[in-house]
């Protein structure tokens, strides 16, 4: 019977694969599954959610098209991306559905003195030194990777050993080095199995740091390069990574690079980022980060709103039409103690994402919220730490993330004009800032969108209409005012803990309750917006 599914389930992929150009909303939605699924996960919002539609057409416009050109995301992030078993959940559904472009970026991590990504091992022969975004002083340029290896060692070299030939792989036709090429570096050789024969590669500085190595051979599951000194003038190798691809540009190409304790500030020590991202061109960049700037338990939101800016100027100023999705992260416990303020940068991480016309997705309050890694821990899919996941919770991430994409994906396939203000329950405790999205699709306990819903999409929603919605809203926040509750102060608490406990912010507070600082007294009766 399991057979007769699997079967079933790629003839259906097959078909769907064929048909990518006038796909629609039902046949995405039939996509959307769930391995397991748990009381304490919000998967009837699970979706991505914008506050102005051009945050995600272009990307959107671009995935219609699929099985005509080449759809590219690049995914940076933490330990949670380096280990890549999340964002690999993602880029196997998606190209099972829109088409193979490879493997995408991958690096020889044990030069680096670190472990691999899930699916493959790395072997390291001689001497390198290495550098990381996470370092404090850092001694090599740094690119898309976020670790950068370099050897004056003339007998240096690595492997790359992958534990199955997956479909991602067989389509592999093209190996993309980045790396230094001068006058200096040593030539190159590398071959596909210990059994084939050495291909020489020559460097120069003329090359503009990337080598594209078009194989005449299938790649199976391995890759090995050696360096290979020719002259006595060459004496280094400064290598950033590698890209594994399809020459036949058609499909996903999904790529993830993260770095084990990485934050926003590793993000931006990346110097050759500008240069090498350019090369690469995606239409989606996710930027995943948060758990390390959050570790310290505190919630600084100058430091996000500084970082973040910053992070999302230096992607649009090389890529203008590059969209940028920022999910919130997980609640975690670090050295014992629940983090709270994960809450915190989830509800500023909204009123972000509208400032700066990016895309967000709430993973917080999907993956449960408040104090729900113990939930997690308890059901065997996150680790002791709290901090990490198991192999079955990781999948359970990364058929989250892809999911809330592909249903955000379904909506725009749905009606890719009109626009509504929604006040759906994860938007509620902001009453005026209402994400702006294509339209209300209900999900069903089997997790799929009726038809009946998808048809009504497509109905004008009249002007006369949207401002009677408007003035019962404006209605009903008044009604929120004369009715507040309250909140008494007890020891210990802070502004910023009753914010992100009632869901509204700070500023409110202060404004509402006319309080001129932030110090509050035990016992002290706070209104609550």
């Amino acid at each position: 019977m399991k057979l007769i599914f699997v079967f079933l389930f790629f003839f259906l992929v097959l078909t769907v694969k064929g048909q990518i150009k006038s796909l629609d909303s039902i046949s995405i939605i039939n996509q959307i599954s769930y391995s397991k699924k748990l009381p304490f996960i919000d998967y009837n919002t699970n979706e991505i959610e914008y506050y102005n539609l051009n945050a995600i057409k272009p990307f959107f416009d671009k995935l219609k098209l699929a099985n005509d050109r080449k759809v590219t995301i690049f995914h940076f992030g933490d330990s949670h991306v380096q280990y890549d078993q999340a964002p690999g959940i993602i880029r196997e559904n998606f190209q099972q559905l829109f088409g193979y472009l490879g493997r995408g970026f991958v690096f020889p991590y044990a030069a680096a003195g670190t472990h691999a990504a899930f699916d493959y091992k790395t072997k390291m022969n001689g001497n390198w030194s290495n550098s990381k975004n996470i370092n404090k002083e850092i001694n090599l340029p740094i690119g898309l990777s976020g670790v950068t290896i370099r050897t004056t060692d003339s007998t240096a070299g690595f492997q790359l050993q992958f534990y199955s030939a997956k479909e991602e792989l067989k389509k592999v036709d093209l190996i993309t080095l980045f790396l230094k090429t001068s006058d200096s570096s040593f030539q190159l050789k590398y071959r596909l199995s210990s059994l084939d024969p050495w291909i020489n590669v020559a460097i120069s500085s003329i090359l503009n740091n990337k080598i594209e190595l078009k194989l005449t051979s299938a790649f199976n599951t391995t890759f090995e390069l050696q360096v290979n000194k020719t002259d006595t003038t060459q004496c280094e190798f400064e290598f950033y990574g590698m890209q594994l691809s399809s020459t036949s540009n058609k499909g996903i190409s999904y790529n993830s690079v993260g770095i084990n304790g990485a934050s926003l500030l590793s993000f931006l020590k990346q110097d050759l980022f500008s240069e090498q991202i350019k090369q690469v061109n995606p239409d989606l960049i996710i930027l995943d980060y948060g758990t390390n700037d959050l570790a310290g338990g505190k919630f600084d939101s100058i430091y996000f709103k500084n970082n973040l800016t910053k992070s999302i100027n230096r992607i649009k100023e090389v890529l203008p039409n590059t969209c940028i999705l920022i999910p919130t992260i997980q609640d975690f416990t670090a050295n014992g103690k629940n983090i709270t303020a994960t809450a915190e940068y989830a509800l500023f991480l909204r009123r972000f994402a509208k400032n700066n016309n990016i895309i967000l997705y709430d993973y917080f309050a999907i993956s449960g919220g408040k104090k729900s890694m113990r939930k997690w821990l308890g059901n065997g899919i996150a680790k002791s730490d709290q901090i990490h996941l198991t192999q079955q919770g990781y999948v359970a991430k990364g058929e989250l993330y892809g999911n809330a994409i592909l249903t955000g994906f379904a909506r725009y396939l749905a009606n890719p004009r009109e626009q509504v203000v929604l006040d759906r329950k994860p938007l509620q405790p902001i009453l005026k800032d209402t994400l702006i999205i294509s339209d209300s699709l209900a999900v069903n306990q089997t997790n799929k969108l009726p038809k009946v819903d998808l048809i009504q999409q497509n109905k004008k929603i009249s002007t006369a209409e949207s401002q009677k919605s408007a003035s019962k809203n404006s209605k009903d926040v008044n009604n929120v005012s004369k009715k507040s509750k309250f909140h008494v102060v007890k020891k210990g608490e802070t502004l910023s803990g009753i914010a992100a406990k009632y869901r509204t912010s700070v500023t409110q507070i202060k404004k509402v309750n006319k309080l001129k600082s932030d110090k509050l007294q035990i016992g002290q009766k706070l209104i609550l917006p």
